[in-house]
C-alpha cells in the first residue's frame, strides 16, 4: 500500500509487527520454515517481549499521542484498547505457565496482525484524506523525532 511520506516510519514498523505475527504463527504451527523464529515457547515469549520493549512501546504511544486527536472517538478507542491488550498479552505470555504460553502467543500474534491490517487499510488512508498536510507535516515531523531519531540504535534506518 502506498503511505504517505509522513506516516512511513509507523508503516515501517507495521512491516516489523507482521513479520513478529508471521514468525509467531509459523513456529507455533511447528512449520520448518519460521522466518528465524526461536522453535522454543521460552525464545518465542523472548522475541515478543524485545519486539515490545524495541519498537511496540514507543509506536504505541506515538500513535495514540500523534494520530488519537484526529480519530473518531470509536477508532480512538479502539486503537487504545488494542494497544493495551496487546500490552497484556505480552506481560502474560511472560507470566503464563509453560501449559498456556501457547495459546498467549498465538492469540498475540492474531490480535497483532489484525490491528496492523487494520490501521494500515483503514485508519492510516483515513488520516491522510482528511488531515490538512500542515497536520500531517506536524506529525511527521514528530515521528521522524520520536521514532527514527530516537531510536537510531535499535532501529533499522528509515528510508
Amino acid at each position: 500500500m502506498k503511505r504517505s511520506r509522513e506516516l512511513r516510519p509507523l508503516s515501517s514498523e507495521h512491516h516489523q509487527a507482521l513479520l513478529v505475527a508471521f514468525q509467531l504463527k509459523k513456529s507455533l504451527e511447528g512449520h520448518p520454515e519460521a522466518a528465524g523464529a526461536p522453535r522454543d515457547l521460552p525464545g518465542l515469549v523472548s522475541l515478543v517481549r524485545r519486539f515490545e520493549a524495541q519498537v511496540f512501546a514507543s509506536h504505541a504511544a506515538a500513535e495514540e499521542a500523534l494520530l488519537g486527536e484526529h480519530l473518531s472517538a470509536a477508532d480512538r478507542n479502539r486503537l487504545a484498547a488494542e494497544h493495551v491488550e496487546l500490552k497484556g498479552l505480552v506481560e502474560h505470555a511472560r507470566t503464563a505457565a509453560p501449559g498456556d504460553q501457547r495459546a498467549v502467543l498465538a492469540a498475540f500474534a492474531d490480535l497483532l496482525e489484525r490491528h496492523v491490517r487494520w490501521e494500515e487499510r483503514e485508519l492510516f488512508p483515513y488520516a491522510e484524506s482528511h488531515l490538512d498536510a500542515a497536520s500531517l507535516a506536524a506529525i511527521g515531523a514528530e515521528l521522524e523525532r520520536r521514532l527514527v531519531l530516537a531510536g537510531q540504535g535499535t532501529r533499522p534506518a528509515r528510508r
